[in-house]
């Protein structure tokens, strides 16, 4: 498959010109380009161009079309634009907004290595920016329908802070709207684990209050200059993302007033509907505190500050840019040069004028002067070709003769006149040259069976609602068919039309419709995490005892498709036996085991007959319970009484058994 990816910059690249790669991953790679237009337009570009192995997968075509269709709805100052989405030589691309700085998070870095940290308020504005951005993607509707658009993966990766001071909210490759084409399941946890919410980490279904939280912690993590979840392993991160436990920013930095402080907390509470209602309320919140704190905001231009950072990188970055801007002009220039010619013989450029000087003086009589004649060089040539003049190093006094010798007489003749004292010169308009128009293409015929499809369709467009189709096209096109089968089996192939009547048959994946598909195993990195209350339960994962760690646990050796039983026991809970399924990357299970009821032990009760000389009051723990002969039951135990007669009190201690009758007499003398 020819892939078109070379190694020398710059290369035309569809109607871009990628002048410079900046930056690569694992399935896309990112290239400073150009489009450049009629009258010298030119407009610098970001290309995010797929890796040709995924370009044949047809999920993360489907995934990376939904980045580009839920980008090219948004079209806010803080937000990367997205100009086009389309393909050139099977490799999909996204051209999107060039913005000259860095991201957010190469910005902290750099300011804390060279000791000059951003300070509280430009920390603050940066936020604002990125708010606005955020809290616009929220809202935005097309048509009167809300997108319902959550980005799901701010941190400062995502963030881009121009040279000129700009903050922009980039990156929403895993962004979650209401109208993907592919949606992402509930459970499904993506994003940077550092950045996620409790919910988000948990799997749980999001709204622009997620977003929220991210934000805080990029906001928490400026201002006190530490990290705030992470730990030593993805596990360790995550545990502290569910606990969200936020220490306060004055603890951390004492110049971070309370009033900040408390809106930063406010945003990262735990419970959801704890925090701003939307970004907007936070957003407003800050703005409120920096408008009120920050005399001049101007003195904390953004601007100022990258550029006492970034000044090689941006002397860089102008010396980088004019040099692709001349080899783009040379590449430019060379091809125009490298177009083959329309004749045989070398054309000269379309400026170029051809003189011819001839002596008229025994030509016309009364003439001792030189008519000078002018010939554009094409139709010098054009006249040489058709009256097929010899190749002479004079060929050009021989050019059209005929002619040359009318536009001499004329001349003489105005010299003749007296009109002028030399002839002027007479220029020959160049003969037009008819270009030949490309042959038609020849249409062909292929026929299509896809047994079991209920649509078949050709570059997108649904082309028959069943299992065949016959389809015309050009020789040598390309097109891409998809058959769609029941319960939305695919299956994607792409046809060169090279013979008449070819046939193309489509196999579907076969799917029963009494079983569920079984889920493919692939080997991966997995992070199962097991949370379990109470958190002093003793624990099983397939028979061995694990650990809790704060009533968590991460379940080892664990890969997509496989299962795993968990056995909990507590004393006063009832005991749990559970097998689970690892469907997704990262899953959470969440295990509350429900306390035992027990039932009241019935307890018979014994009795005591207390007796007196002659006679006494009987009291029990301060209660007064008359004068002896006294009887009472009570519950098994020791009891102790008093006696008093007068002024004489006697303690009488006695050990109560259950269903027994005891009875003691005292001497009150």
């Amino acid at each position: 498959m020819a892939t078109g990816i070379r190694a020398d910059y710059p290369q035309q690249f569809g109607r871009y010109y990628l002048t410079q790669k900046i930056a690569m991953g694992g399935m896309a790679e990112i290239f400073r380009a150009k489009s450049v237009g009629a009258e010298g337009f030119e407009k610098v570009v970001v290309i995010k161009r797929i890796l040709p192995h995924f370009s044949e997968d047809e999920s993360f075509v489907t995934m990376f079309q939904d980045e580009a269709r839920v980008a090219a709805h948004l079209n806010h100052a803080n937000v990367v634009q997205i100009f086009d989405f389309d393909e050139v030589e099977n490799l999909y691309y996204i051209a999107m907004e060039y913005v000259e700085g860095q991201d957010l998070k190469r910005v902290l870095d750099v300011g804390t290595k060279v000791g000059e940290p951003l300070s509280i308020a430009q920390a603050v504005f940066i936020m604002i920016e990125a708010g606005q951005g955020l809290d616009y993607a929220h809202k935005r509707e097309v048509d009167g329908k809300p997108l319902n658009i959550i980005h799901r993966d701010i941190s400062p990766h995502n963030m881009m802070v121009s040279y000129n001071g700009e903050v922009k909210i980039m990156d929403f490759g895993i962004a979650k709207a209401a109208s993907r084409s592919t949606k992402t399941r509930v459970g499904t946890v993506k994003g940077k684990c550092a950045y996620m919410s409790p919910e988000q980490a948990r799997g749980k279904p999001l709204d622009g209050r997620s977003d929220l939280f991210a934000l805080g912690v990029c906001l928490w993590e400026m201002l006190s200059g530490k990290r705030l979840f992470v730990g030593d392993s993805d596990f360790e991160t995550l545990n502290n993302v569910l606990r969200a436990e936020v220490p306060s920013l004055t603890e951390m930095n004492p110049e971070v007033p309370k009033e900040l402080d408390e809106i930063v907390l406010k945003s990262l509470a735990k419970d959801r509907d704890e925090r701003h209602k939307d970004v907007a309320a936070f957003v407003g919140d800050l703005r409120r505190w920096f408008y009120s704190t920050v005399p001049d905001p101007s003195a904390i231009s953004l601007k100022g500050y990258l550029h006492g950072l970034f000044n090689d990188q941006i002397s860089q970055l102008k010396a980088d840019v004019a040099e692709e801007a001349q080899k783009l002009k040379d590449m430019r220039t060379n091809s125009r040069m490298r177009r083959p010619a329309t004749n045989s013989r070398p054309v000269a450029a379309a400026d170029d004028e051809a003189t011819v000087a001839l002596d008229t003086s025994g030509g016309i009589p009364g003439s001792d002067s030189e008519a000078t004649v002018a010939l554009d060089a094409s139709a010098a040539i054009a006249m040489a070709n058709r009256t097929n003049a010899p190749k002479k190093s004079n060929t050009g006094l021989f050019i059209g003769l005929g002619v040359l010798l009318v536009g001499i007489a004329g001349a003489g003749a105005f010299v003749g006149m007296g009109g002028l004292d030399k002839p002027k010169p007479v220029v020959v308009a160049p003969a037009p040259v008819d270009k030949p128009e490309p042959p038609p293409k020849k249409k062909i015929k292929i026929h299509i069976s896809a047994p079991g499809a209920e649509e078949i369709k050709i570059d997108g467009e649904t082309e028959a609602t069943s299992d065949k189709l016959t389809f015309t096209l050009e020789e040598g096109r390309s097109i891409k068919i998809l058959a769609i089968g029941k319960k939305g089996v695919k299956k994607l192939v792409r046809h060169t039309a090279d013979k008449d009547g070819a046939k193309v048959s489509i196999k579907l994946p076969e799917v029963k419709a009494d079983k569920p598909v079984a889920p493919v195993k692939v080997v991966a990195d997995t992070i199962v995490l097991v949370q379990v209350e109470p958190i002093a339960a003793k624990v099983k994962i397939n028979g061995s005892d694990v650990t809790l760690v704060n009533g968590n646990l991460k379940v080892p050796n664990l890969k997509l498709g496989d299962s795993f039983k968990i056995d909990v026991t507590a004393d006063g809970f009832k005991p749990l036996s559970k097998s689970y399924f690892v469907k997704n990357k990262l899953e959470t299970f969440e295990i509350k085991l429900e306390k035992e009821r027990i039932a009241p032990k019935v307890v018979k009760k014994g009795k005591v007959t207390i007796n007196a000389r002659p006679w006494a009051k009987v009291a029990l723990k301060g209660r007064k319970l008359g004068l002896t002969p006294r009887s009472i039951s009570l519950p098994p135990g020791r009891h102790t009484f008093v006696l008093t007669k007068s002024s004489i009190t006697k303690r009488i201690t006695v050990d109560v058994k259950s269903g027994r009758t005891i009875s003691k007499t005292i001497q009150m003398k």
